[in-house]
């Protein structure tokens, strides 16, 4: 890769101010890749470069990319230099449900962007969406109703529920924005049905296919404002099982 491809990157580092470095440097590595500038495959501009855009010495530079290396998130190549590896993906993931169960402002941050969000698009929805909008709800909560015992297509069909009512919105800002936090989507729901605190996981998964099929009736029936309600109980609902999870969390670490 040329050192053209890698500018992009580069000039999205900014001096490390934190007590910690290497961490500031994993951190920011993490973000890029995560924010697709860094892609599978990019090689890292040289050592000399990194040191003087991140505006550290070279012992805290390699520290942090000695504990990328470890996680699986870089690759070094004797001769060539430092790569993105081909399998960010899945740690990505694990990070960002890391982030998402160890951090209660997160989770209140998700549950207000949530409700503005998803309960306006419920109330658009209802007035404009298509026989084809309401055709593809039937079919995906029909696919989570019927697949309460597979907790990877129940996440499947979930996630495609909620973003078929923001392309039922018609408004194509309001489901791109849907579409950017859907990796947060995901983690919400695997969360909220995973080992929950306050119900068991076939009880939270019960409640969940009944608050979506009010949310489908109240779309189907053009009742705007019953659609915004059941969207955000239904929000509501699964955030308290998610904040519960949370809260043990939290107390079995410090036990």
């Amino acid at each position: 890769m040329t050192r053209k491809q890698n500018s992009p990157a580069l000039e999205q580092m900014t001096p490390v101010r934190r007590t910690s470095l290497s961490d500031e440097i994993v951190g920011q590595i993490i973000d890029l890749i995560s924010r697709d500038v860094l892609n599978p495959g990019d090689r890292l501009p040289p050592e000399r470069s990194l040191c003087k855009q991140f505006g550290v010495g070279r012992t805290s530079l390699r520290e942090a990319l000695r504990t990328l290396s470890v996680m699986g998130i870089l690759e070094p190549r004797v001769g060539e230099g430092t790569f993105v590896s081909d399998n960010t993906s899945r740690y990505l993931e694990k990070s960002l449900s890391w982030g998402l169960l160890l951090d209660p402002k997160e989770v209140t941050d998700l549950v207000e962007t949530r409700l503005m969000l998803e309960s306006r698009n419920a109330f658009l929805a209802a007035g404009r969406a298509t026989e084809a909008d309401l055709q593809e709800l039937d079919r995906t909560v029909r696919g989570i109703e019927g697949s309460l015992d597979e907790s990877g297509e129940f996440l499947e069909f979930d996630v495609r529920f909620h973003l078929a009512i923001a392309r039922a919105t018609q408004n194509s800002i309001l489901c791109n924005l849907l579409v950017m936090i859907r990796n947060y989507l995901q983690e919400w729901i695997r969360a909220s049905l995973e080992e929950p605190a306050t119900h068991t996981a076939e009880v939270r998964a019960r409640m969940s296919v009944e608050e979506h099929g009010k949310i489908l009736r109240a779309i189907r029936k053009r009742d705007a404002e019953a659609a915004r309600v059941a969207m955000e109980e239904h929000i509501l609902s699964s955030s308290v099982d998610l904040r519960a999870r949370i809260d043990d969390d939290s107390e079995n670490r410090s036990g």
